[in-house]
């Protein structure tokens, strides 16, 4: 079936396919919302045409890559559409990476790069990327009226993920298996038209674009951009436009469960899909939310840049598979475990491979891909994913996550940012570190209640504490765990020295 679909598709011209069903809706209609702004089909179009103008004028040209910068806002979509029209490659990036986009400007050799300006302001580092710099007030001929041509097995997009060094990867996908990607998943769901996509993730990363701005695209349906999370915007946005499909990570449904608890689910009761990546959702806020938010199927799925989501909860699944793992492989995905790591086999889906090349050799001749992250597979296929591979924390014989803790620090009201590192002890191995970045006064304490309060295994709570100004990044935007682990076990050596003087 994979070398079917790829045949047909490499043939296929999805940015004409997808502009064509833009443009038959009616002009009139609502495509994109915001909070305060709203764009009509029409307008979109215009707008998409104006700008693959400007693109081409200043360098976009079919193949060339273009960068998009930008927060969930219309501009973000326009931008999106001109790529597209222009023919040339499509790299998302946060709009506050910093120094990865300057960084990736020059891997990519981009034609241009799209910053928010007002955002941005006047930071020095940017300066650097001289005429790539979009210049949005500059006057240029309106863009073509279709999509320059390019077919399905075409370079069509570069999907930014980090190594453990730290340096920018971009995972190549052509328009097809950018296509099945999106599509496989709007599949899964069963959505159509009727049902407007409620974008919450920053569009900046793959899962906002792929499951929010390109679901939105393909079923014709309104778009419903949250510019930045809060939930109280988050839900009239809900309410205002009956949004039912939205995919966030963890801390988000956390704040949507906590409102339905609170509030009720009155505001919100349209919402009926409610996916959860980047860390596995504690079985307790599962639970939660079935009682607070009836009608909303709620689980975590994993998913890579790679090849896009790669697991899945059925809708039709028993309760415990959606409390207790990531759910099965989606279709045209094998999956296999070696050595406690997560391998996958999606020909329809996966990367045709790193801009940069793949000097660790994770995507193998014969297709298959080291993910680098650590999971379980059951024998009825079903997997629980663990975490990264290379950052799983031995504690008492136990893999733990530090992402799932994170994410579940990230919703106390005192914590801005924080990182969980593993720190030597020589009964458990490992105990655990919460580096902390405040937004207010917090204790241990604090934190240990609140992972209980959340349903964390109390094996998953932090045992020290130490707050920082800001959590290292690198480049591409990776926690520098092995610069927190050097930091926390410092202190801890200071520590015992002092109790033992």
């Amino acid at each position: 079936m994979a070398e079917v679909y790829l045949k047909n598709a490499s043939t296929r011209d999805f940015a004409a396919e997808e502009w064509d069903r833009l443009c038959a809706r009616d002009p009139a209609s609502l495509a994109v919302a915001e909070i305060d702004r709203e764009i009509t089909v029409g307008d979109l179009i215009h707008k998409a045409r104006m700008r693959a103008g400007q693109f081409i004028a200043q360098g976009a040209e079919p193949g060339s890559r273009v960068i998009i910068a930008r927060p969930n806002v219309i501009e973000f979509v326009i931008d999106y559409l001109a790529v597209r029209l222009c023919g040339a490659v499509l790299v998302n990036l946060p709009w506050s990476a910093g120094t990865s986009i300057t960084e990736l400007a020059d891997i990519l050799d981009a034609k241009v790069v799209v910053l928010t300006e007002h955002l941005v302001g006047d930071n020095p580092l940017f300066d650097q990327l001289g005429a790539r710099r979009f210049r949005e007030n500059e006057a240029a001929p309106i863009g073509p009226e279709r999509p320059i041509r390019c077919l399905g097995d075409e370079l069509a997009w570069l999907a930014c993920t980090s190594g453990t060094t730290g340096t920018p990867k971009a995972a190549m996908h052509t328009g097809a298996t950018w296509q099945r990607q999106t599509e496989m998943f709007a599949t899964h769901f069963g959505l159509t038209k009727d049902d407007p996509i409620l974008v919450s993730s920053p569009v900046g990363h793959a899962v906002s674009l792929l499951f929010g701005v390109r679901f939105s695209l393909l079923l014709n349906s309104p778009m419903v951009l949250v510019s930045r999370w809060n939930i109280d915007t988050a839900v009239t946005l809900i309410d205002r436009y009956k949004c039912t499909f939205t995919v966030a990570p963890t801390p988000f449904l956390i704040d949507m469960v906590a409102y339905a608890e609170k509030h009720g689910n009155q505001r919100i009761k349209t919402l009926k899909f409610f996916p959860s990546a980047g860390a596995p959702v504690p079985r307790t806020l599962v639970r939660r939310a079935l009682e607070a938010m009836p009608g909303c199927q709620v689980w975590s799925y994993f998913g890579t840049s790679e090849a896009g989501a790669v697991t899945a909860v059925p809708l039709d699944a028993d309760l415990d598979k959606r409390l207790d793992t990531d759910g099965i492989a989606t279709p045209g995905t094998k999956t296999r475990v070696i050595d406690g790591e997560l391998q996958i086999h999606s020909p329809e889906q996966m990367m045709k491979g790193y801009w940069s090349g793949d000097p660790k050799g994770r995507l193998h001749a014969d297709g298959w891909y080291q993910t680098g992250d650590a999971c379980e597979q059951r024998e009825d296929g079903y997997i629980k994913m663990v975490g990264r591979a290379q950052d799983i924390i031995l504690r008492g014989g136990e893999n733990i996550s530090p992402l799932e803790i994170e994410n579940a620090l990230l919703s106390h009201s005192a914590v801005e940012d924080v990182a969980i590192i593993g720190y030597p002890d020589d009964r458990l191995g490992s105990r655990l570190a919460a580096v902390v970045v405040k937004a207010g006064e917090v204790t241990l304490t604090d934190l240990r209640n609140h992972c209980q309060g959340i349903g964390l295994d109390k094996a998953k709570w932090p045992e020290f504490l130490t707050c920082i100004d800001k959590i290292p990044l690198s480049a591409i935007g990776k926690v520098q765990r092995g610069v927190l682990e050097d930091h926390v076990w410092n202190l801890i050596k200071s520590k015992r020295a002092e109790s033992a003087s």
